[in-house]
């Protein structure tokens, strides 16, 4: 019996790095269902914010990446049409898009495969938090008041990786949409523990993701403001937005002398374990999350999560792991920072070590594979 076909929609993927999440979580998902499945992606030649095509990539055709058969539109040929055609070619059993608003990585593959596919998914990717939707508010509405009334996201799947995020879908649609609640596939490679040195009143503070306004990248130096210990953190990611980082900037200029804080560009994933090695905890303090793979390599890496009360990991004081604190309170993530900050070894080898521990417990999860299978009906 031959293999079903799953055809996976993403605006960016590998090579690309500079999207985050969404390229880890279908690479991820890859790496777990090749055995199952035969998976085809199709995306841009481009990285997240850029126009330079990829230099190692054959465009307009399929590639071999990994465990998969991967299509690269180049701008010029990305069309209704062509997008029609592969479906066509392919004759999916399933089809799987990744995000809410793209217009030829959802919108037009939803509505094509209407009639053709039976089986569709879409991965919503935190889109409908609250947080998400009050960014550029208006034309979300304007855009989730026209896709219902065309019935864009009719009889499919919506796939949510938290209660949260079920409950998000279910507010934002008025028909009963069908939810299936299963968290993102981590990274599959393991890594060795490894303990790091920590002088009492010094951190090492690292924040990776995009410089936006739903990351709370702002935020996050605020949090730095009254701190009274030594703090270095170093800020990793794509700039989003140039007018909200021109406002990061002037926080960054008014920081106390015992803080400093530096940009150090995009970081490419294949450097994210050997730089996460380099820190002692991670501030990440968005107002949405739906997974959050940064907080997952982060633990796994040994490095402590401080983050907001708005991600699927909740009680990491409780457990010994990290913070997760309500982004009413300001305060409570400088205290928190400055508590780990005052740290003697003995005390931060016993949290790094827990911390780590629960990571690799995170991403050792043979149940969550088993629900994927389910998810694609393989």
């Amino acid at each position: 019996m031959d293999a079903k076909k799953i055809l996976i929609f993403i605006d960016w993927y590998k090579p690309g790095y500079k999207a985050g999440g969404p390229i880890r979580s279908i690479s991820n998902m890859v790496d777990y269902l090749y055995d199952y499945a035969d998976l085809y992606i199709v995306t841009r030649n481009t990285d997240y914010l850029d126009t330079k095509p990829y230099p190692s990539i054959n465009p307009d055709k399929w590639n071999a990446v990994d465990n998969a058969s991967v299509y690269y539109f180049s701008e010029a040929n990305i069309s209704y049409k062509n997008i029609k055609g592969l479906i066509k070619e392919i004759q999916p059993d399933s089809i799987y898009c990744n995000s809410l608003y793209s217009l030829y990585f959802t919108i037009i593959p939803l509505y094509i495969s209407r009639k053709r596919v039976s089986h569709r998914v879409l991965a919503t990717r935190g889109m409908l938090s609250p947080g998400a939707l009050a960014v550029k508010s208006l034309k979300k509405k304007i855009f989730l008041f026209c896709s219902k009334f065309m019935g864009i996201f009719n009889n499919i799947v919506f796939h949510a990786t938290s209660a949260d995020e079920e409950n998000d879908i279910n507010q934002n649609f008025n028909f009963p949409p069908k939810v299936s609640i299963l968290q993102n596939l981590p990274h599959k490679k393991m890594m060795p523990y490894e303990k790091k040195e920590k002088e009492i009143g010094h951190l090492n503070l690292v924040y990776v993701g995009r410089i936006a306004p739903e990351k709370n990248t702002l935020y996050a130096l605020k949090t730095l403001v009254k701190s009274k210990e030594k703090i270095r953190f170093d800020i990793y990611g794509p700039i989003y937005n140039q007018s909200y980082w021109n406002e990061c900037k002037i926080i960054i200029s008014k920081l106390p002398n015992n803080v400093i804080a530096a940009y150090k560009g995009v970081l490419p994933h294949e450097l994210l374990n050997t730089t996460l090695k380099k820190y002692h905890a991670l501030l990440l303090p968005s107002t949405g999350e739906n997974f959050g793979h940064i907080i997952i390599e982060s633990m796994k890496n040994s490095c402590i999560p401080i983050i907001s009360n708005k991600t699927p990991w909740k009680d990491l004081e409780s457990k010994q792991v990290g913070f997760d604190i309500n982004l009413n309170n300001l305060d409570e993530f400088t205290t928190k920072i400055d508590a780990i900050a005052l740290m003697n070894q003995s005390e931060f080898n016993d949290i790094n070590n827990k911390t780590y521990q629960y990571g690799q417990k995170l991403s050792d999860n043979k149940n969550l594979i088993e629900k994927y299978i389910r998810l694609f009906q393989l």
